[in-house]
């Protein structure tokens, strides 16, 4: 009879101290990476395919490149250029641009609206550069901004980098601010708390129908 209480007990204490058990939730990525460590990783995908809403690792559109690329450091990024564009402080002169810096070009329908992203992979004078990019022609190349149909299209660049941040207060240059978020506007900043750093921006699917506006050679 002792032995059989005995069992009960040690039977109880074991469920009781299954039930307690703690999880433990695996810490998201911190955000690392230098502007050459981003050019390095993506390079590893240079001549992969383009393939429309593709997000690799075997095929890619424009955003769904700079995504993947970004995500391997930590970054989370929309999968819509034009998401993207909205995600980060906007970089106007082209001067100021660094290695690792996003570059936002207009789309097919030339409206004025983002259709398409790259990766600033080199600095060349005259504020001129070398972008890393998913082609919807030629799949991840690297292309010039002095190529005729760049250089008709571009619009500004977009700094995510946080050793970019860094360096730009170092040598003082000027940013454009955040974007402003309008009121009831769901969408976040990915630089505005730590937290938004790593939130991620849902927007709906890319269509078939938004082609035409969206990726360009």
């Amino acid at each position: 009879m002792h032995k059989k209480t005995v069992l009960l007990t040690l039977l109880a204490v074991l469920m009781v101290s299954c039930g307690v058990k703690k999880t433990t939730v695996t810490p998201s990525k911190k955000l690392t990476g230098t502007g050459q460590e981003v050019i390095n990783y993506g390079m590893r995908y240079l001549n992969k395919p383009y393939r429309f809403a593709g997000k690799g690792p075997h095929a890619f559109d424009c955003s769904g490149f700079t995504s993947f690329v970004f995500r391997e450091f930590g970054y989370r990024l929309s999968t819509s250029s034009a998401g993207q564009d909205r995600q980060m402080p906007s970089i106007r002169q082209r001067e100021h641009l660094q290695v690792g810096d996003l570059v936002f070009f207009e789309g097919r329908a030339r409206n004025g609206r983002v259709g398409h992203v790259g990766i600033v992979k080199e600095l060349l004078p005259g504020g001129e550069f070398r972008f890393l990019h998913a082609s919807t022609t030629s799949g991840v190349i690297v292309s010039l901004s002095t190529e005729p149909y760049y250089a008709s299209r571009y619009l500004r660049g977009g700094r995510i980098l946080q050793e970019n941040n860094a360096l730009a207060i170092a040598e003082k240059v000027p940013r454009d601010k955040p974007k402003q978020v309008k009121k009831g506007d769901t969408r976040r900043n990915a630089f505005t708390s730590a937290k938004a750093k790593e939130q991620v921006l849902i927007e709906a699917p890319k269509t078939k129908s938004e082609k035409e506006t969206a990726d360009i050679p």
